[in-house]
């Protein structure tokens, strides 16, 4: 067992790859959401998977050379954890819980001694050698506000780059579009163990010695992402100010762990604090959004944009999500057939007014593809199959 654990942590590492399969999957499905609609991609390429591998070596770099040598966790925090987080991947598809896996873990390591529903659990710890109280539990405290951040900066670099809508239907029955961000990634924590039960179990990894203490160094897997729709805001703006807010939240428990260090009572009742402000302003949030008087419906006087295929003629005219195309070479448009009409006028440019979501109007002009207006790379309603 001891030896499964250790080819589990330092060279199969499970979660890692089924991970990789989850960011595939969410991009297949997006895929086929896009063609269905619309019967073609609007973004074929898989970003999902350039934001999994980017963004995770980015924040497991920047958080694993700052804290690396800082943090210290038990061995039972990591099974737990690592346990946690493979049960959630695989039975639970729908949503990213990283923060809640995250506190749980910590949550469960400090409570398990004293939980005698669960002793069994205990008691193969205590059969494995494997204890967590060689750790100050302020660790997991600090553990939990660092994956916060790193999931704030996760959906303030990526989320709302990439608008892919599906159509839902509002109160009145009229279609609407929304903008589902669904994507996670993986960074590379690095953390130190104490090295007392590797040292006895598994001897051929190498401990070190910290200030008169045998550690071991790991590379720890560490999950987050989010799933969340927008469905009134500009996509964008929403993400950066949720963004904004979890890391906001982070610095309050980076000062509840200064506080925590003195008082370790203080670890259990700021993990729980903290994980209710997350979800908080997650909550918050989306009541802002769900408040807004905006919907991306369709209009009876142009032709709404609900989606805007990159490199095509729609990327470089200054468009956006939400417009409406009132003319197009000043040719009034209200349908599908009536807006390729208006394009062939001219074979090799396009001029659109347009209304934006606040009411005002532009102006906004393109050469287009010679004999091909229909590849614009404007998505609307009228392009439905819904």
């Amino acid at each position: 067992m001891k030896f499964l654990l250790a080819i589990c942590f330092y060279v199969l590492q499970p979660m890692l790859w089924v991970g990789v399969v989850r960011a595939y999957l969410i991009h297949t499905n997006r895929v086929k959401r896009e063609r269905r609609i619309f019967n073609s991609a609007i973004y074929e390429d898989f970003y999902e998977g350039r934001h999994f591998v980017r963004s995770g070596l980015m924040i497991g770099v920047i958080f694993s050379v700052v804290l690396g040598s800082l943090l210290i966790t038990s061995l039972q925090w990591l099974i737990l954890y690592e346990g946690l987080c493979l049960i959630a991947l695989v039975l639970i598809p729908w949503q990213f819980l990283g923060v809640t896996l995250i506190g749980a873990a910590g949550i469960l390591s400090l409570l398990l001694p004293q939980m005698t529903q669960f002793n069994f659990i205990e008691k193969w710890f205590v059969n494995m050698g494997i204890s967590s109280h060689q750790v100050n539990p302020v660790n997991y405290l600090a553990i939990l506000a660092v994956v916060i951040f790193a999931t704030g900066l996760f959906v303030r670099a990526n989320a709302g780059r990439f608008n892919s809508p599906a159509i839902s239907r509002n109160k009145r029955n009229n279609k609407v579009a929304v903008y589902p961000f669904n994507e996670l990634t993986i960074f590379p924590l690095l953390l130190l163990l104490p090295g007392d039960w590797f040292k006895i179990g598994l001897g051929f990894l190498p401990v070190f010695q910290i200030n008169h203490h045998s550690f071991v160094i790991l590379i720890v897997p560490i999950l987050i992402g989010l799933k969340l729709t927008v469905r009134k805001s500009t996509p964008r703006e929403f993400f950066r100010n949720l963004g904004k807010l979890m890391m906001l939240v982070a610095g309050l428990g980076i000062l509840m762990v200064i506080g925590a260090a003195f008082n370790h009572k203080l670890v259990l009742p700021a993990m729980i604090f903290l994980m209710i402000c997350y979800y908080g302003v997650i909550l918050i949030v989306k009541h802002r959004d769900r408040k807004q008087q905006f919907e991306y419906s369709e209009v009876m006087d142009g032709i709404r944009i609900i989606g805007i295929q990159p490199g095509t003629p729609a990327a470089k005219m200054n468009l956006s999500v939400g417009d409406v195309i009132l003319t197009v070479n000043d040719i009034q448009v209200s349908n599908d057939d009536q807006f390729y009409r208006a394009l062939s006028t001219s074979p090799t440019y396009c001029r659109f007014k347009v209304r934006d979501r606040h009411d005002q109007l532009k102006m906004t002009e393109s050469a287009i593809f010679k004999n091909s207006p229909h590849e614009i790379g404007v998505k609307t309603y009228t392009q439905s199959v819904e």
